[in-house]
């Protein structure tokens, strides 16, 4: 439209220039009316906004069969076409309200069974409560519960009325010394490292023949992220770096299930790192 008021001023310019005589330059007017009047019969007629109303309808894009049967009403209002669209308006309103219903349904069962998912997380938990320093630990029931085994878990702790933390344990048990400096944990093709920040940090013990080495401490951010990637890993595998040597151990499914379930359990008591 705005090219055709331009070439209408262009004419008139040069009509005038030329001298063309004005009942000329009324027709020519005249028909550059009546040409606008047919480009917009042609892009917003009655039966061309019904037409695209329906197809939208039909495709189930109501929000856009809305807009169009809107714009019809506002150029069409009496026309037989504004009375179907009207009709056409109120299926469009019913099936969004009927979508919103829906989506606002499912959401509700979605947030119920996360309640749900969130109540049983601390039931598969083994607790121990410290009377001394009134502390209670949540522990998956597959953890060790002896030094002298092979681990790789978190657990929770949590005062009464205060909100819970998590701690990390990596457990060595063997015949032979290692004396660990650093744990190298790759998950799925990608590496993460946890080093002992301060000497004497990761702790040694034996007994019966045996020799134990281990970690224990609070988790900090990365190392939540660590746990997270261990607990959803397909192939997860930690080495222990010692002085000269050291030893790989594939974490198993058990202990990535048991992570999984104490992150469950941390998060239903009121646990959140971000």
């Amino acid at each position: 439209m705005k090219n055709i008021t331009l070439i209408s001023v262009l004419t008139f310019l040069l009509l005038n220039s030329c001298g063309v005589p004005q009942s000329d330059y009324d027709k020519l007017q005249s028909e550059n009316k009546e040409l606008k009047q047919q480009l917009e019969d042609c892009q917003f007629g009655a039966d061309k906004l019904l037409n695209k109303a329906k197809t939208y309808f039909e495709n189930k894009e109501y929000e856009q069969c809305i807009n169009q049967v809107n714009i019809l009403l506002n150029k069409h209002l009496g026309s037989n076409e504004a009375k179907e669209g009207k009709e056409l308006l109120e299926k469009s309103n019913i099936e969004l309200k009927k979508i919103a219903e829906a989506k606002k349904k499912e959401e509700a069962e979605k947030i119920k069974k996360e309640k749900q998912r969130l109540a049983n997380a601390t039931r598969k938990m083994r607790k121990k409560y410290d009377d001394m320093n009134g502390i209670t630990w949540y522990y998956d029931k597959s953890s060790p519960r002896y030094t002298n085994y092979n681990g790789f878990y978190a657990y929770i702790g949590k005062e009464k009325n205060g909100l819970p933390w998590l701690r990390l344990r990596i457990q060595y048990a063997a015949d032979d010394w290692l004396f660990i400096e650093k744990y190298i944990i790759k998950v799925d093709g990608v590496t993460y490292t946890i080093s002992e920040e301060k000497y004497g940090e990761i702790e040694t013990d034996n007994g019966d023949g045996g020799i134990w080495e281990w970690l224990d401490r609070a988790v900090d951010n990365d190392e939540f992220e660590i746990i997270k990637a261990v607990a959803n890993g397909k192939n997860v595998k930690i080495r222990f770096v010692g002085k000269q040597y050291y030893k790989d151990k594939i974490i198993t499914s058990r202990q990535k299930l048991a992570l999984r379930n104490v992150l469950d359990a941390y998060e239903a008591l009121g646990g959140t790192m971000k």
